[in-house]
C-alpha cells in the first residue's frame, strides 16, 4: 500500500497527475478548448507545407512520437547553451566592472536580464520559425487523433 508523505514533491506530483486523470476520465473537465487551439494552431499559415501533400496516419504518429522524445533533449541543450553564454558573459562583466564588496548575483543578473532583452529584440527573426514548428506538430496531432 502506498503512503503518502506530505513532505514530498514527488507524492504531491503523483497525487495532482492522478487528480487530474480521474478527473478528465469522468468527463469533469472538456478537452473542447484544447481541442480548439490546436485547430485554431493548425490553421496557420507559417506552418510547414508538408500537411498539404498527403500523409498518412502512421507518419503523424511517428512525428508526435519523435517530438515528445527529443523534445526533453533539446531543451535541456538549449538551456545549456544559455546558461553557459550567461556565465562567460558574466565572467567577462566581472573582471571589466568589479566593485568590492558587490555581490555576484548582481553581474549575473545584468547579463540575464540582457540575454532577455536581446531574445525579445530579436524575436522578429526565431519566432516565425516556432510559431511554424507548433503549427506542424499541431497538424500532426490532429491528423493523428482522426
Amino acid at each position: 500500500m502506498w503512503s503518502f508523505d506530505p513532505k514530498r514533491w514527488s507524492h504531491w506530483l503523483l497525487l495532482v497527475f492522478i487528480a487530474g486523470f480521474l478527473v478528465s476520465y469522468f468527463g469533469f473537465v472538456s478537452w473542447g478548448r484544447l481541442g480548439d487551439a490546436l485547430e485554431a494552431l493548425a490553421e496557420r499559415p507559417a506552418g510547414a507545407q508538408i500537411f498539404h501533400e498527403k500523409i498518412d496516419r502512421a507518419d503523424a504518429i511517428f512525428m508526435i512520437f519523435v517530438f515528445l522524445f527529443l523534445t526533453p533533449l533539446a531543451l535541456v541543450a538549449g538551456f545549456s547553451i544559455v546558461t553557459f553564454v550567461g556565465s562567460v558573459l558574466t565572467g567577462m562583466l566581472e573582471a571589466i566592472y568589479r566593485r568590492p564588496g558587490m555581490p555576484e548575483w548582481v553581474s549575473t543578473l545584468c547579463v540575464y536580464l540582457l540575454l532577455a532583452l536581446a531574445a525579445y529584440l530579436t524575436r522578429v527573426f526565431w519566432y516565425p520559425q516556432v510559431q511554424g514548428f507548433a503549427s506542424l506538430i499541431a497538424r500532426a496531432m490532429i491528423m493523428a487523433v482522426r
